[in-house]
């Protein structure tokens, strides 16, 4: 027979959706990445040339992007094209080790939107990115720039 303490049960339930959250955010870790392209500029940012010659500085090593898409937290689509946004990003493909993959586009804000294979879309952002990020300090809902 098997004792369960009460106090483990007092404290269980409001730490359930902190582990459901957490084992939620990505299926598995990221086995492969391709067809990698860095430097990019959404295109109707195109006709800026300074602005343009400023994200072609945005080049993430495989090894960022790898450790972006493994500790990255879902969130909310507005905190990609809203609170977070940089015409600044790169392109590419991944796929998981259980076999599953996704288009992505990485942002130079440390956000991110991935394309499922099956459809769906899932945003994602990291705070503590190390890419060199051209538009840093112009983030936030305010009308401050966040460093």
């Amino acid at each position: 027979m098997v004792t369960i303490k009460k106090f483990s049960l007092k404290i269980l339930p409001p730490l359930l959706p902190v582990f459901i959250i957490s084992a939620c955010s990505h299926p598995e870790k990221v086995k492969t990445l391709t067809e990698i392209e860095t430097g990019m500029t959404v295109s109707w940012s195109m006709k800026d040339e300074n602005l343009k010659e400023e994200c072609k500085k945005f080049q993430p090593t495989r090894e960022q992007i790898l450790k972006f898409f493994n500790k990255s937290q879902r969130v909310e689509g507005f905190v990609v094209s809203e609170d977070r946004y940089t015409p600044c990003f790169a392109t590419g493909r991944l796929t998981w080790r259980d076999g599953t993959g996704a288009e992505w586009y990485l942002y130079s804000s440390g956000t991110a939107n991935l394309l499922l294979d099956n459809g769906e879309t899932i945003h994602l952002y990291q705070r503590d990115y190390r890419w060199f990020d051209p538009t840093a300090c112009t983030y936030g809902l305010s009308g401050e720039g966040e460093c």
